[in-house]
């Protein structure tokens, strides 16, 4: 996927965690979209786990609980691919959710890399 492309997906969503991502990406964050689809099922166990995770430790994220309201709702694509923006040096590290033909994007989400945040893992 295009650089460019996932822009204009994540352009298309409304909200803080679209927006800062979209920013990410525009100012050159490394991304990838990874090969093969993932079972919806499977990602919304996982992710509602990270999500409590998270809010537990007291984790900063941009859009965690309503990234995993979206994989629920998008049980019906059967399978999703997984992308992500960031790195080990960047502020956030985003988790992207797309449609398995990579048509549009269903969820997104960003949890920090603040040294503060990562101690509480």
């Amino acid at each position: 996927m295009e650089r460019d492309t996932l822009i204009v997906h994540l352009g298309a969503e409304r909200g803080d965690v679209y927006e800062s991502c979209r920013d990410a990406l525009r100012a050159g964050y490394d991304f990838k979209v990874f090969d093969g689809a993932v079972p919806v099922g499977a990602l919304v166990t996982t992710y509602r786990r990270r999500e409590r995770h998270t809010r537990m430790r007291g984790i900063r994220t941009l859009g965690f609980a309503q990234a995993v309201d979206r994989l629920v709702s998008a049980e019906e694509l059967g399978e999703l691919l997984i992308g992500q923006v960031g790195g080990v040096e960047t502020p956030w590290f985003y988790q992207l959710f797309l449609a398995p033909d990579a048509s549009r994007l269903v969820a997104c989400l960003a949890v920090s890399q603040d040294r503060e945040d990562a101690s509480r893992l």
